[in-house]
């Protein structure tokens, strides 16, 4: 049956049919009552539409939709509000959404929806009549776009909006296989970093939350459709934007399935790279085991950045489908040996690295670098054999080890350090692997019974860092393995932090008050040590932060001391306290002078990236009400921790309004409002509340502990802040504010307690937003603009009863054209500070001052111009706004804490080994900076074992064990002398013979002769005149690689003598020519049959050359085979 249809707040009026049949008049009017009966009430939009409401009616319009995707915003009319919704036919194909505070309703398909009104508060019998118009809602030009996608094309550039419930979708056509889309997004900042996600083909969505570049891999060439999901529905809009590029894939595009894998020939490299989300490489290669047999196959991965590394991922699998290794995540050159069981193609999946959960990636980073693989034959334990020191396999640091460590094995390797302080951090899935690790000095003294600077055992397969002092040779031992698996171990390098010098106190790192400094404690044996000054004056608390930066695992010790204590004046630390994580916050009372703070590992788990700052806080002691702290009305004041403060006497009747600034950071704790007698009187957890005074008195504010980030770079240290003042006003604002474009600035808005339930806050831009629990006002990220914002008690224009506050808010990207710096001095002494000060008009904008130091390691600055020298030297600082800038020089002078200008004192050498009775050793001390003079005072904690001479030579007595100590102000530098009982000297070196011939290929151990033969210390170095010809390793093995003559020489570590041997390299025999006449015959069998019958004894290279059929021996076989091919019955002898 077709039914009727009518306009909402309108009469429909169907015309009365003529005639004077009353039969047929009563028929057509029961028709019409039935039609009636089943009419619906249609709207449009941009129509006002009327509803009456009782407590059980749900009035239901109908609105028809032109457009898929279509978001309409309710726009309410009256004062009176109720709760609305869109339906359609099928559960998901509309919904109701909240974005900036307003009502949304949004449809996926166009066509009839049910828009239904309904007040379950109403009471029985009550009824209430509202007004509201559905209007198109975009909140960028692309809308509507939720369904149909915004088509894009290579180069575009955009920019778009996401709220509460909305999904931007986009299409871009690619013309080549495999290509990227290269989406770039910016528009995230400090404050706007609300989140979305990127949902692509496979229905996984990435997380986007800062600027960069994200990439999508598309197949074949063809149209792809992306999305743009606000997170988790969040109401607030967040503006970003993005362009858009298309990239062409590597070579071997498309090789994204097992079926379209890229043939790689066993021995051979090929180049590939990872595009982005969705993109994986499949490579295939033939093993050829024999039946019933495994081979080992070796993979390789190489090319990997070592400043920016591309993080991958691979699998490998068998011809029948089978895991041979499952999912290996790697960063840096890697080779992973592996066995192959089956005959036939074996595939090789990567693909890029990232963090999955449910639906979600997290953690990608795609660099698209080209990488190469190669897939080899053999593996084993390619190290070996690598069993003592002498022997170690030398390694890049940073790349993946496969090797074997079974019960009774050894592994030794070797690696470079190439700068102090350096961490090394070793990794492997070795379970109980127990780890040494020495320096190649102390090996090259006293070989494998060396004292090792690190002795650990895993206790189960995770990771072990040690901070190495110097740099140098390292060797790293392993041992303790229990089975024959391929082990991986990693063995890097960690780059040492800028202040890494700062393990003792007297080389402590200063701080200065309010300026963040960053900080790792990288190992267990890691240790920070910082210096701070509380001058004189007036006695002052110290705040001292420490924030974690990036997460790390275990305790940290922290151990606060006063100079006196290392002046011998304090028997121990002041303080001492721990902390998981290394984040800690703690306020001390101290007197004024010298402190020094170390921060060490107690329990160390994993690398921990920390900051410091602190700053000299008012000692308030306000625990109690009776020992509150006093505001000042109207003025900020900095809360530190939980204490009372005293808002003073007031009348009764009167309203005070308490503003609470927490730098955009939603408070977690109410503020308490107390009588004199301790009788609560108001709380709120909102940044701006008030309440009314009940009786005259004083009244109080309990402030809670903050917990809000302190340590942010280059900003002052700011918790929160509270003021209070009392006013007659229903409600009111600041008339006016100036921002820039997305900033957010706290807002005074003040209000009485009796409308605080009923504060409505409307908006000229819907863009421009006021958050009550913040208290912050954001400001549209567009260009330019200006627009109301109206706080009011919540009843319509028009109304005797309604009371508002205007805010006539302005943002633009460029408000100043000119900028002057004041109160900058022209010379600052180091340790010393200034608080500069950027001059404008007076209806200028000058909230954000962007401050910059030329040389932060002579002046620092902070975002509130507040400078602190450091160092020496002569630096600019320059602060501006937009285009404008202005700048100013300043010279640091004076002294450096300590004597004379020092800041430190190093030493050539931190350990030193010597031998009894044997001359003294020079050791050289220097003062930093470089032309610093101050007295080197030198010292021995051992003299027994060896003295020190107040110019640096130590001379040593008797075996033991002393620590020398050179010492200039409060700097200290120490060297660990070993000394070593008296040894028997080296003499000289010779070699039995002055030559020796080697044909291509082969090898020979050499064993020169060292005078005397009971030499204490018998270790050479080697080198060979031409590497081309031939080499010579560490342990004297000489393998020839060319024709030609080459020089070898060994030298002595003690004393320095040398020998050569002279190194003449032959071709290498042709099979079957004993004799080496360059002919294959009857002569050369019975060379052959001669020597096994032991008549002759041919040379090694007659021994190669004679053996025909390879079965290491010489006997009538060989002979045999010889004369047949002599004889042309066999064609060759390979």
């Amino acid at each position: 049956m077709a039914r009727g249809r009518k306009r909402a707040g309108k009469r429909w009026r169907r015309p009365l049919l003529c005639g004077g049949v009353l039969l047929l008049t009563l028929l057509l009017l029961l028709c019409a009552s039935v039609l009636a009966a089943d009419e619906k009430t249609y709207i449009e939009l941009d129509e006002t539409v009327e509803a009456v409401l009782t407590n059980s009616d749900r009035m239901n319009f109908y609105l028809d939709i032109p457009v898929d995707g279509m978001r309409m915003l309710v726009d309410w009319q009256s004062e009176e509000t109720c709760n609305i919704y869109i339906s359609g036919k099928t559960h998901d194909s509309a919904n109701t959404t909240n974005a900036d505070g307003n009502t949304v309703l949004g449809v996926q398909k166009a066509g009839e929806y049910t828009v239904t009104v309904y007040d379950n508060s109403l009471k029985q019998g009550e009824t209430r009549t509202v007004r509201f118009m559905l209007r198109e809602y975009k909140n960028d030009a692309q809308e509507p776009n939720d369904v149909t996608p915004t088509e894009l094309h290579d180069g575009d550039a955009i920019s778009f909006t996401l709220d509460g419930g909305d999904r931007d979708q986009f299409a871009i056509t690619t013309t080549k296989p495999g290509q990227d889309i290269a989406l770039t997004i910016g528009g995230f900042s400090y404050a706007s970093r609300g989140r979305f996600d990127i949902q692509w083909q496979n229905n996984d969505s990435l997380i986007v939350e800062k600027n960069g570049v994200y990439y999508l891999h598309t197949g074949q060439p063809g149209r792809y459709i992306f999305t743009l999901n606000g997170w988790n529905n969040d109401s607030l809009s967040i503006r970003r934007t993005m362009s858009v590029q298309l990239l062409d894939g590597d070579n071997h595009e498309l090789n994204d399935t097992v079926q379209t894998a890229t043939s790689l020939p066993i021995g051979t490299d090929e180049t590939f790279s990872l595009g982005g989300l969705g993109d994986e490489d499949w490579f295939c290669f033939e093993a050829a085991p024999e039946d019933g047999q495994t081979k080992l196959y070796t993979l390789r991965l190489l090319d990997f950045d070592l400043e920016n590394p591309e993080n991958v991922c691979y699998e490998i699998y068998a011809p029948d489908g089978t895991v041979v290794i499952s999912e290996t995540a790697v960063s840096s050159r890697h080779a992973r040996v592996f066995s192959c069981s089956q005959q036939g193609q074996y595939a090789v999946r990567l693909y890029p690295n990232c963090r999955h959960e449910y639906n979600y990636v997290y953690d990608v980073s795609i660099q698209r670098a080209a990488l190469r693989i190669r897939v080899e034959e053999g593996g084993d334990d390619p190290y070996e054999s690598n069993d003592t020191w002498l022997d170690a396999a030398y390694i890049e640091p940073g790349q993946l080890i496969s090797h074997v460590l079974s019960s009774g094995d050894t592994d030794w390797f070797c690696f470079t350090v190439p700068e102090d302080h350096m961490t090394l951090h070793v990794s492997s899935d070795c379970v109980r692997m127990h780890t040494m690790v020495y320096t190649g000095q102390d090996l090259t003294e006293y070989g494998e019974p060396a004292r090792a600077i690190l002795d650990e055992v895993y206790a189960s397969a995770t990771n072990l860092y040690w901070k190495l002092d110097e740099k140098g040779l390292y060797y790293i031992k392993l041992d303790g393995g229990s089975s024959e698996k391929i082990c991986s171990t990693t063995i890097s390098l960690i780059p040492p932090e800028a202040i890494e010098d700062n393990d003792t106190w007297y080389r402590a790192t200063p701080l200065y008050e309010e300026f963040t400094q960053a900080f790792d404690i990288s190992a267990e044996n890691d240790s920070e040590w910082f210096r701070f000054t509380v001058p004189q004056g007036s006695q002052k608390a110290v705040l001292l932060n420490i924030s974690e930066i990036e997460s790390g695992r275990g305790w940290s010790d922290f151990s606060l001391y006063r100079k006196a204590y290392f002046d011998g004046q304090d028997d121990e630390r002041i303080q001492w306290w721990d902390s998981f994580l290394g984040s800690t916050k703690k306020t001390y009372e101290l007197e004024p002078g010298i402190y020094y703070l170390e921060v060490s590992a107690r329990s160390f788990g994993d690398r921990q990236k920390l900051s410091i700052c602190y700053k000299l806080v008012p000692q308030l002691n306000n625990d109690t009400i009776a020992a509150s702290a006093p505001l000042t009305e109207k003025v900020w004041q900095d809360v530190w921790q939980d204490g009372y403060f005293s808002i003073g006497e007031h009348k009764a009747g009167e309203v005070v309004q308490i503003q609470r600034d927490e730098g955009e950071n939603e408070p977690k704790n109410n503020i308490y409002v107390y009588d004199a007698d301790g009788k609560s009187i108001a709380s709120s957890d909102y940044a701006s509340f008030s309440f009314r005074i009940p009786a005259d008195g004083v009244y109080y504010l309990r402030i809670p502990e903050f917990d809000v980030p302190l340590n942010a770079e280059n900003e002052p240290m700011r918790p929160i802040r509270i003021r209070y003042y009392t006013h007659n006003d229903e409600i009111g604002a600041a008339d006016t504010i100036t921002m820039l474009p997305n900033e957010s600035v706290f807002l005074d808005l003040w209000f009485s307690p009796e409308i605080r339930n009923s504060l409505k806050v409307e908006s000229e831009d819907e863009a421009l937003t006021y958050d009550s629990k913040t208290g912050y006002l954001t400001a549209p990220n567009t260009p330019e603009g200006s627009a109301d914002l109206v706080f009011s008690n919540g009843y319509p224009e028009g109304d005797e009863r309604r009371i508002e506050a205007v805010v006539h808010v302005t943002w633009s990207e460029k408000l100043l054209s000119d900028i002057s710096i004041s109160n900058a001095p022209q010379s600052l002494t180091v340790g010393s500070s200034a608080m500069l000060e950027a001059n404008v008009d007076a209806d200028s904008y000058i909230k954000y001052v962007s401050w910059k130091s030329s040389d932060p390691s002579v002046l620092r600055v902070l975002s509130n111009g507040k400078v602190v020298a450091v160092g020496q030297g002569e630096a600019v600082i320059t602060a501006s706004i937009g285009e404008a800038t202005s700048s100013v020089t300043i010279t640091v002078t004076g002294e450096q804490p300590g004597e004379s200008g020092l800041t430190g004192v190093s030493l050539d050498r931190y350990t030193l080994t010597l031998y009894a009775g044997e001359e003294a050793e020079q050791l050289t001390a220097t003062l930093k900076p470089e032309g610093t003079e101050a007295t080197i005072r030198w010292t021995s904690s051992n003299q027994t074992a060896a003295t020190v001479s107040q110019d640096g030579k130590v001379t040593p007595l008797a075996a033991g064990v002393t620590v020398v100590t050179a010492a200039a102000g409060d700097y200290r530098a120490s060297c660990i002398v070993t000394v070593q009982p008296e040894r028997v000297r080296v003499t000289g070196i010779r070699f039995d013979e002055p030559t020796h011939t080697l044909m291509m290929g082969s090898t020979v151990t050499l064993q020169p002769i060292i005078a005397p033969d009971d030499a204490t210390v018998k270790n050479l170095t080697w080198v060979s005149s031409d590497e081309q010809t031939a080499t010579v390793s560490r342990t004297g093995i000489v393998t020839a690689l060319s024709v030609g003559e080459t020089t070898i020489t060994a030298t002595t570590v003690d004393g320095g003598y040398s020998a050569e041997i002279k190194i003449i390299v032959t071709a290498a025999a042709q099979l079957g020519d004993v004799n080496g006449d360059g002919y294959i015959d009857a002569a050369d069998a019975l060379l052959c049959l001669r020597a096994s019958v032991g008549l002759i004894t041919l040379t090694p290279e007659q021994e190669a050359a004679a053996d025909v059929n390879h079965d290491g021996l010489i006997d009538a076989g060989d002979a045999i085979l010889i004369l047949r091919y002599d004889a042309r019955l066999i064609p060759s002898l390979n």
